[in-house]
């Protein structure tokens, strides 16, 4: 997968979203659609869990007792 920001990647869950909420969209299509939105949604959940990770060891690190 390409390298793309957080919030590109969320603007595109968006559009897919939109576009499968569309009565018309073609099956095939929605297939394809389908399978870029997992792609994306991957790459979400790792920069969240990413993010996540780097807050708490940044938070624990100013928890601990100084010398």
């Amino acid at each position: 997968m390409e390298e793309i920001s957080y919030s590109q990647a969320l603007a595109e869950l968006q559009k897919i979203v939109e576009t499968l909420q569309n009565p018309g969209c073609d099956v095939d299509k929605m297939v394809a659609l389908t399978s870029r939105a997992a792609e994306l949604l991957k790459l979400c959940r790792s920069r969240l869990t990413t993010t996540e990770e780097q807050l708490q060891a940044a938070l624990a690190a100013l928890a601990a007792p100084s010398c």
